[in-house]
């Protein structure tokens, strides 16, 4: 058994390597530019945590909105991976996020989680208002979804930080080698995420 590739090959791998992450690169770039664009995603908060949300799967191999699979009875059905929608209707109600996990771990029959990002130009301007905001939220959870709130503020201090923790309540990470969030490393490169 070979334990070391000749120097020649070392150096194309890696000049090959780096050529696949540019393209790598360039894709990621160009399908996020359009998710924010045109899929219904409506603020630079949004845009931030929908990135940060790839990127995270990204870093531990995860698709995203992925084609849909064929089923033993011919019919389509959810690919496995994480789906995330902007901007959905439940019910009455409009929510910025659903995100489901289907397939994934331990909790792949885990309820969507609704991600609500609350920015000061919406949320909280008045009484009324936050009385709505709340018979939402009742209304959300009786429908059997999980709503997590994050703040504006929240979401520009650290994105990757707000998309671990929503992609965590669906077990992304149930069978990985990330443990915990860590701010300094927040795709997880130092453990080979």
């Amino acid at each position: 058994m070979r334990t070391e590739l000749a120097a020649n090959v070392t150096a194309f791998l890696e000049k090959t390597a780096a050529a696949v992450g540019r393209i790598a690169a360039d894709r990621f770039h160009g399908e996020l530019q359009f998710f924010c664009t045109e899929q219904g995603v409506q603020s630079p908060i949004e845009d931030l945590f929908a990135i940060a949300v790839h990127a995270q799967c990204s870093a531990v191999g995860c698709l995203v909105n992925p084609s849909p699979a064929w089923g033993p009875d011919g019919k389509p059905k959810l690919g496995s991976g994480i789906h995330i929608t902007p901007q959905v209707a439940v019910g009455t109600y409009s929510v910025d996020f659903l995100v489901a996990a289907v397939g994934l771990g331990p909790h792949e029959d885990a309820n969507p989680v609704i991600v609500e990002l609350d920015g000061h130009a919406f949320h909280d301007k008045d009484k009324r208002q936050r009385s709505y905001e709340k018979a939402r939220d009742r209304h959300l959870v009786k429908q059997g979804f999980r709503v997590l709130h994050y703040t504006g503020s929240d979401v520009v201090a650290d994105p990757h930080r707000v998309a671990y923790e929503v992609l965590e309540m669906l077990g992304l990470y149930a069978y990985g080698s990330r443990e915990s969030y860590n701010p300094a490393d927040p795709l997880g490169e130092e453990h080979g995420c």
